[in-house]
């Protein structure tokens, strides 16, 4: 049965991701390349971030929407996009943030630094925007938000 709270609080557990995220977006290369610490934890919110939003997602075409579960991270976010949930055009810029999630989780490649460092402020500027649209997914589509 599907619960909106769900939705909710996985929106404001993501938020939180935002803000830690944030505090690293004016981290300038020089220090990003050189200290180990910033690094992985600029790479693990990124992580928590994408799983995150996959989870709502998955969440709601599946209890939602009652379509079955996408079959990787990034067709969650083209789902998502299809099923109105998120706009198509930010579905589409999202998807492939599964592939650097991949990256950073099985070390598929050796994680390049100069990235990761670039995709903190897209990952802001992109994950907020789609805070804000399953925000109005949910306004739009539940009386309980």
């Amino acid at each position: 049965m599907f619960d909106p709270q769900i939705i909710r609080r996985k929106l404001i557990k993501l938020q939180e991701y935002l803000a830690e995220l944030h505090e690293l977006k004016d981290v300038p290369f020089t220090r990003y390349s050189t200290d180990f610490y910033v690094q992985r934890t600029a790479e693990r919110l990124i992580q928590l971030i994408v799983e995150c939003a996959v989870d709502i997602n998955t969440y709601l075409l599946v209890e939602y929407l009652g379509i079955k579960p996408p079959k990787d991270y990034f067709t969650s976010f083209i789902e998502a996009g299809e099923a109105r949930i998120i706009p198509g055009e930010l579905a589409r810029a999202l998807a492939p943030s599964a592939g650097m999630r991949n990256v950073i989780v099985h070390e598929y490649e050796e994680i390049d630094d100069a990235v990761v460092h670039q995709s903190i402020r897209l990952t802001l500027d992109k994950y907020t925007e789609y805070v804000a649209a399953v925000f109005d997914f949910l306004r739009e589509n539940s009386e309980e938000v």
